[in-house]
């Protein structure tokens, strides 16, 4: 990935981290001198990784446990350095990692946001406002003014992402916080990361939540065994990331279909296919169309019912038909299932790697779907 040097607010070229592995009574001997500094047995956690994120963009990095990834997030916020190969910054960061690292838990909520924001270069002129905004964003109440110590995992995570999002950075590097809390506080941090990312912030989203990565990153990476293993469009990287194994079609299978379909917006739109059943019994077939929306995900925006292919086998021909197509022009997944009792027979869906792509044309909008309706107005004057 290339995005010029403008346009680029982080980059990391041909990075690699290892570390040695010391046993803690040889650990202690080494500090005390007791022992000359040796090697050890070598990790190596990270190797050959190459990034560019672009102004104004967020990157996902998606990764099982162990994949490696959280060690990148940390050598990109430089608190670890790389064993080899170069990493730039070229703005100013917020870590949602570690977020306690400022470190005295003896400190109160406030304090510990007044320490962050100076350090941050808040000027003292704006401090009080940015408090309040902490106060009131981490809903912590009295708790706000009490001692860190205090408080449970969950409360401090809501204070270190409150103080942390605070104020408009222009890099965000964020190692799984946004499920931080409950269902209510955590529609608050996505909506707080989507206004920051508006507002022209980039950053780095590592995470093993795939559904996290498409709602806010255009690209992602999949990352295995300290190296990518992937880099392209989200909803690929997710692709590759699940490696779901397709449908056996042994059942009930779709004929050969074009992966691209074109249409017009208000226009008629019909779907033919070809299915053919190979061992008896009631098979149906249902058709979705989706967007993907950053900041939100992937939204079903048609949904038809099940519809009855045949009991018996031989081939079929079935047609979904829209008399006149409500959706706005744009880029949109086809996907396409044969079911039997609920279970999948074969399918083309974006979720395994073979979704259909559907192109719409036409005179843009102000909406994703247009749905036809009638309006009356009643002339009578009611009492």
């Amino acid at each position: 990935m290339n995005y010029g040097e403008n346009n680029v607010a982080l980059r990391c070229t041909g990075v690699a981290k290892t570390f040695t592995v010391q046993r803690e009574m040889r650990v202690w001997r080494i500090l005390f001198g007791a022992e000359e500094v040796s090697r050890g047995p070598v990790i190596e956690a990270l190797r050959d990784i190459s990034l560019e994120v672009p102004r104004g963009k967020i990157i996902g990095i998606l990764g099982r446990n162990g994949a490696g990834k959280s060690t990148l997030l940390r050598l990109l916020g430089q608190v670890y350095l790389p064993t080899r190969g170069s990493i730039e910054i070229l703005g100013r960061v917020a870590g949602l990692f570690e977020l306690g690292g400022l470190g005295n838990p003896n400190l109160t909520g406030r304090e510990y946001a007044i320490r962050y924001l100076g350090l941050m270069g808040v000027l003292a002129s704006e401090m009080t406002e940015v408090l309040e905004d902490i106060e009131n964003f981490s809903e912590l109440g009295n708790a706000f003014d009490q001692r860190i110590r205090t408080y449970s995992s969950g409360m401090a995570a809501r204070l270190y992402f409150s103080v942390a999002t605070a104020y408009q950075h222009e890099i965000y590097l964020i190692d799984e916080l946004l499920s931080v809390g409950d269902e209510h506080f955590q529609a608050k941090c996505w909506l707080r990361m989507r206004e920051r990312l508006l507002n022209g912030a980039s950053g780095v989203l590592v995470t093993h939540d795939w559904a996290a990565i498409v709602r806010l990153c255009e690209t992602a990476c999949v990352i295995n065994d300290g190296t990518f293993s992937f880099v392209g469009s989200s909803d690929k990287a997710v692709v590759s990331y699940l490696n779901q194994p397709k449908p056996s079609a042994s059942v009930a299978r779709f004929e050969a279909m074009p992966e691209e379909y074109l249409a017009c917006k208000g226009e008629p739109f019909r779907l033919d296919l070809l299915v053919e059943i190979l061992e008896p019994g009631a098979v149906d077939c249902t058709i979705s169309i989706e967007m993907l929306r950053i900041g939100i995900g992937w939204e079903i925006v048609i949904l038809s019912d099940d519809v009855r292919v045949g009991e018996r086998t031989g081939r079929y021909s079935m047609s979904f038909e829209m008399a006149a197509l409500p959706l706005e022009p744009g880029n949109y997944s086809l996907n396409v299932f044969l079911v039997k009792s609920g279970a999948t027979l074969d399918c083309r869906s974006w979720t395994y790697g073979n979704g259909l792509h559907l192109l719409v044309e036409g005179e843009a909008g102000h909406s994703a779907v247009n749905l036809p309706f009638m309006a009356r107005r009643i002339p009578e004057v009611l009492e």
